[in-house]
């Protein structure tokens, strides 16, 4: 034999106990033998096959991107830039109006004649983003739109921000191979092995959006009350609809007494405002937001009962969460948690002159378009530190984990857009048994077969065949643990099919060497040319399986790319043993042998 041979046999041997070694953890129970495996093996091969959400259960979610807010919100930070742009030009102000790709910015000057005077090189600043619409001489406006080329980067954006964004919130709730993906403007999440109790927690932590934005607010304006006014005539269509009065001191300033909307259900108070008549509505660069707390008794105790209340904002946020650099749990002075977040230098500097600028009035604190607290602003706030409250009365614990939900939203970041929900199935764990019984039973039947088959048609090289067969499966196995991929139960088929695949190879190849024999060639000449000429034959068909695994896992979700992961990796494993495995086994018989027949 030559000593090529035996490189080659001590490579395939090595692949092989590699190969074994790496299926260590998937097939053993670390929990009952870690006393006996070293710690460094462990560390170096602890990899494993991951089950499925179809073998383990688990929950499946889409959800659709509201990829419109994202362009909203953004028109309302371009409105803040543009805004204070022209911050020397007296009277100026910037509303955004319109929604999603609608929405305009209206830039309102008080002398009409310096809406003549905006320069190219102030326009080409933002040229990116928006381009000029229309300019109103008679009143003295100019009104722009946001790029729609721009608007398309918006929607991508919002899009594939928000998988990484989930990603990473996935990630700290330590689910094993989470599945994350992006399908148009869905997103698909597949987390399997929840147990039931988890399925709400990880839905509500999953889709929060965790948009943190501070408004400045305007209870006590001339349009609330007015709006107060109307409230009290419509009480009595509105079942629960108040009107609140807040009167408060503000600080070396003037007596305040701000007029508010209140009701114990929140839909009221939605219900009252979608309902206005035209000469009531909010005007659009304000906005109405509520808050939830408890009712006081009038010796200032907190109750159980819950009331609704609103707050007249500014629609454009002083700050947003886009600041945000840590974010953690602490508690007040009655040990009710609460969550204090830090901002970078940038967000400081803003918030400090923000505060600086409105000292006496109120300052809202929004999440998720929702108002968790609007104190007073008594002082210049630096350092960028600030507080959110978790509400009033509750169960201390369940204060505690929302606490801990939020900081961990938080740190991983807002999601661009708002989530919402379009699809959810839950798979109970009951399924996984029976599927991996009944795959294991078709693997074995389906294995015997094609063995059967082989030893009788094609004698020896039939057992080659077979031999070449058990490695692929092992190499497949191998190859799926290092990569951690995910078995799923058509992954489970992709297997059973690459069995069967697995000597479609060796059967072209085998064809070609009897052709050879009955042309006269001696049985090492006929193996030779036999693999020689079948080489492309079998190559072609494998890479146009392969292309077809490649194009299934591109555009497949879930089970299809379960089935597609399977599918490559035993292609690749089966043109190795169906070619190179199988020549060696070929060589060492009619080599070493030095064999005058072959039993093919």
């Amino acid at each position: 034999m030559e000593r090529s041979f035996y490189y080659r046999v001590s490579a395939y041997a090595l692949l092989t106990v590699l190969s074994l070694v790496v299926l260590v953890p998937s097939l053993a129970d670390w929990t009952r033998t870690s006393d006996k495996v070293p710690e460094w093996f462990k560390k170096t091969f602890n990899r494993k096959i991951a089950l499925g959400l179809d073998l383990q259960g688990g929950l499946h979610l889409v959800y659709e991107v509201q990829v419109d807010k994202a362009v909203s919100d953004k028109a309302d930070r371009l409105a803040a830039q543009i805004e204070e742009k022209l911050a020397k030009v007296k009277g100026t102000k910037v509303i955004r109006e319109g929604e999603g790709g609608e929405a305009r910015l209206r830039v309102t000057f008080q002398n009409k004649a310096d809406a003549r005077k905006l320069d190219n090189a102030f326009e080409r600043e933002f040229a990116r983003y928006i381009t000029r619409d229309t300019q109103v001489e008679q009143t003295g406006e100019v009104i722009y739109r946001i790029d729609p080329d721009y608007i398309d980067e918006l929607r991508s954006y919002a899009v594939s921000q928000g998988v990484e964004t989930i990603k990473n919130r996935v990630d700290k709730l330590g689910v094993s191979e989470p599945v994350v993906q992006r399908k148009q403007n869905d997103i698909i999440v597949e987390l399997a092995g929840l147990s039931q109790g988890d399925f709400e927690r990880v839905k509500g932590l999953i889709g929060k959006t965790a948009q943190l934005e501070f408004k400045m607010v305007h209870d006590g304006t001339e349009y609330m009350q007015k709006l107060g006014a109307y409230a009290d005539t419509k009480k009595a269509q509105y079942f629960g609809l108040d009107v609140g009065y807040d009167a408060w001191q503000a600080k070396e300033g003037p007596q305040h007494s701000d007029v508010y909307l209140k009701a114990k259900d929140k839909t009221t108070l939605e219900k009252f405002l979608k309902e206005l008549p035209p000469e009531y509505q909010v005007p659009a660069d304000h906005e109405i937001l509520f808050e939830q707390s408890s009712r006081v008794t009038d010796e200032g105790q907190e109750t159980q009962d819950k009331l609704w209340r609103t707050y007249y904002l500014n629609r454009r946020a002083e700050l947003t969460g886009e600041y945000l650099t840590d974010a953690e749990v602490t508690y007040d002075q009655n040990m009710r948690p609460e969550v204090s977040i830090t901002f970078d230098r940038e967000g400081a500097n803003l918030f400090e002159k923000v505060t600086g600028a409105n000292i006496g009035h109120r300052f809202a604190i929004i999440l998720d378009d929702k108002v968790t607290s609007a104190p007073q602003i008594e002082g210049r706030i630096g350092g960028g530190r600030a507080r959110i409250t978790l509400g009033g009365y509750s169960d201390p614990f369940q204060l505690q984990q929302e606490a801990k939900d939020l900081v961990a939203v938080l740190r991983t970041g807002a999601l661009p857009a708002p989530l919402r929900k379009t699809f959810e199935t839950q798979v109970g764990p009951s399924l996984g048994p029976d599927a991996v019984g009944k795959a294991k039973t078709s693997m074995i039947i389906g294995t015997l077969a094609v063995i059967l088959f082989m030893v009788i048609y094609y004698r020896s090289a039939g057992f080659i065949a077979d031999i070449a067969m058990i490695f692929n499966v092992v190499y497949l196995l191998a190859m799926m643990a290092m990569l951690q991929a995910t078995l799923t139960l058509p992954g489970i088929a992709a297997v059973v099919l690459t069995i069967g695949m697995a000597v479609d190879a060796n059967i072209i190849i085998y064809e070609r060497i009897r052709e050879e024999l009955r042309g006269g060639k001696t049985p090492r000449g006929a193996v030779e040319a036999g693999f020689g000429r079948a080489f492309w034959t079998v190559f072609d068909a494998h890479v146009t399986n392969l292309v077809a695994g490649i194009v299934l896992y591109s555009y497949g979700t879930g089970p299809i790319r379960g089935f597609a992961v399977s599918l490559m990796a035993g292609i690749v494993c089966n043109l190795f043993t169906s070619v190179w495995l199988s020549r060696a086994m070929f060589d060492w018989m009619v080599g070493h042998k030095k064999a005058t027949t072959l039993s093919i």
